[in-house]
């Protein structure tokens, strides 16, 4: 038995001997290809403007050196609605600031960069230590902590971590919207700007998804706005915490979430649409460019967002000269980004944008809620809600498909906060609203609304809607009010006299909302018509079966479990287990056939890659190119 045993472990070492020098081979192999392909990449940092790959030069990159003069807010070009309109609320969409790969991929052969986050690290950690000599108050911050083994980017940085020229887009865009709305000065949108109360909490809300690098783009941004119009001192001392509202991820719908009913079904079909295949089948000859002069490995996998993805990370960031040669040539870097954002743009404005819609449906609805508020908070303050009243009561019997979209919603919360408080209805609305989030954020949001401009958002966009008062003209119309039995649209629309503003990166592009056309400051029954397929979604997550809910509920009222959980038993190792030769055998044999296998699985792998090629119609309606349509 032992004279086996000592056979076998023999087996075993040499095993490991023939193994460990084919990984030892392999990775030489590898190295050289490294170095090989290492020859196919522009060579020179300082080359940028030579061969046009300045950051500056692409709009994605959002380059810091041009971003406040391209970004600046304008202030209401007319004259006479610069001085009569009242801003009475802003929110603001925003993606997050450059940042890391959000997963490890090989998008082409040669493909090295090493990431540092030090920097970052040092800066947040220097205005929280200034926060601290302030304040008695003991404070947790929240830390992303990096396994080395989990690691796959070289660096300090993790994968889709914020890096501190993301940090300095927001820094940014901070400034900019105080001098846009709270900073007295020339920049401000309208004669008055944006007035809110010292109490800041109430006034303003900070919505985050849950991710490193949108928390901290959202909180770069907030800390310069107050510093702007408050002072860094004043700042510190009043606004020693401030909080920043996330969701669990599984549930969030900040972003495009496969968990939200009916996207999954909305992707896969619009995948499957005449006018997908169409445009792929367009692009037929630069995969097989991008394969053969790239050396794009499983282009098929990667295709379109881990493309643009590595595209954007290494040209955005300073690593342009790690960018494979073939690139510049022929123009292929910017057909390859027309390829992705035609084929991005076919996918969300399909079928009436159908998907877009989907996906931002609940995010919608909060928008148009915050909306109605300060509709309710302004008509509060003027004449104690006396004409929203009168205008529900006279509109219930006489709802058309004339009647404004925006009455209905109006009506349903004032009727809701009256039966709340019927001697007083007390509203509390923030004026100032934030939504940090991602590219599949922002363009769900305008294609689902028809105002997208068909291209990649750039790093640290801002989508921002701006709503406006005209008191003047809803006094014109007041004392008419009472009289008038029958409004209609006309009517209802001057009688509430209130608009919105719709920039986009510093641009006014109200005029593209369907009902706007030409217009800068349209009303807001124009985007509540072209929103109204916003409403509350009921969210679940991937291992709940929605069908069997009721049964669930009855269960647990009858305090039985429907699962076998109780009855299952497992065998546990005990010390005595590690003394048993044979266990140990049985062990090792079992282990070295795991590392013997793991390496014929990449063989086989690497072998069917190179004998399918790549045949992208075969690949769209797997799993991946769904993925790929959702990378954040």
């Amino acid at each position: 038995m032992r004279g086996g045993l000592i056979l076998i472990l023999v087996k075993l070492a040499l095993t490991g001997f023939a193994v460990g020098k084919q990984i030892k081979d392999g990775i030489q192999e590898e190295s050289e290809r490294n170095r090989e392909a290492g020859n196919l990449l522009t060579e020179h940092e300082s080359d940028c403007a030579k061969r046009g790959l300045c950051p500056e030069y692409f709009n994605f990159c959002a380059d810091p050196s041009t971003f406040e003069e391209t970004r600046r807010i304008p202030r209401v070009s007319s004259e006479g609605l610069f001085n009569s309109l009242d801003l009475i609320q802003v929110q603001s969409i925003i993606r997050h600031g450059a940042r890391t790969p959000t997963k490890y991929h090989k998008c082409w052969e040669g493909m090295s960069q090493s990431w540092n986050c030090d920097e970052l690290v040092t800066t947040v950690q220097a205005a929280a230590f200034d926060m601290r000599n302030r304040t008695q108050t003991l404070e947790f911050s929240k830390h992303y902590d990096i396994r080395q083994w989990e690691n796959n980017l070289n660096g300090t940085c993790k994968m889709g971590q914020l890096i501190l020229q993301g940090y300095e887009q927001h820094r940014i865009n901070g400034k900019l919207l105080a001098d846009a709305y709270f900073k007295e000065g020339s920049n401000l949108v309208t004669r008055s700007g944006l007035k809110i109360d010292s109490s800041y909490r109430d006034e303003m809300y900070i919505r985050s998804s849950d991710m490193q690098r949108t928390t901290v783009s959202a909180a770069a941004l907030l800390t310069s706005l107050f510093e702007e119009f408050l002072g860094k001192e004043e700042t510190f001392r009043q606004l020693q915490k401030f909080p920043l509202h996330t969701m669990d991820i599984q549930s969030d719908y900040l972003f495009a979430n496969s968990n939200v009913e009916n996207i999954s079904d909305h992707l896969q079909a619009a995948l499957s649409s005449k006018p997908y295949f169409e445009i792929v089948d367009k692009h037929q000859g630069l995969y097989q460019e991008l394969e053969k002069r790239v050396k794009t490995p499983l282009l098929k996998d990667l295709w379109p967002g881990d493309i643009m993805d590595c595209i954007m990370t290494t040209i955005c960031t300073g690593n342009h000269n790690k960018l494979p040669k073939a690139f510049i040539e022929n123009n292929l870097l910017n057909r390859t980004i027309s390829a992705i954002e035609k084929e991005l743009s076919v996918i969300y404005t399909w079928k009436d944008s159908i998907l877009s819609k989907s996906e931002m449906s609940r995010l919608l609805f909060d928008i148009r809620e915050y909306i109605v508020d300060v509709i309710l908070f302004t008509e509060n303050r003027n004449d104690r809600l006396q004409k929203v009243g009168s205008l529900c009561s006279k509109i219930q019997d006489h709802i058309s498909p004339s009647t404004p979209d925006f009455v209905i919603p109006l009506c349903t919360k004032y009727e809701h906060n009256s039966s709340l408080n019927s001697e007083r209805v007390r509203i509390k609305v923030p004026k100032f609203i934030l939504f940090s989030g991602h590219d599949t954020t922002i363009i769900p949001t305008l294609a689902s609304l028809q105002i997208w401009d068909e291209h990649w958002p750039p790093y640290a966009s801002t989508f921002i809607i701006e709503i406006y008062n005209k008191p003047e003209e809803s006094a014109d119309w007041k004392h008419y009010y009472e009289y008038f039995t029958n409004p209609n649209e006309d009517f209802i629309k001057r009688s509430f006299p209130y608009y919105i503003r719709l920039l986009y990166n510093g641009q006014v592009i109200t005029s593209r909302l369907r009902g706007c056309l030409g217009e800068e400051v349209c009303h807001v029954a124009s985007f509540f018509k072209q929103s109204r397929f916003a409403q509350q979604k009921y969210i679940y997550s991937k291992d709940q079966d929605a069908t069997v809910g009721k049964s669930n509920i009855k269960i647990a009222k009858n305090g039985t479990s429907s699962s076998g959980l109780d009855h299952i038993s497992v065998e546990l190792l005990n010390e005595n287990s590690f003394n048993d030769t044979n266990y140990i055998a049985w062990f090792l044999i079992g282990f070295t056939t795991c590392i013997v296998l793991l390496y014929l699985f990449k063989g086989v792998r690497f072998i069917v890659s190179i004998l399918s090629g790549f045949n992208i119609n075969n690949s769209l309606g797997n799993n991946n190119s769904s993925n790929n349509y959702q990378a954040l």
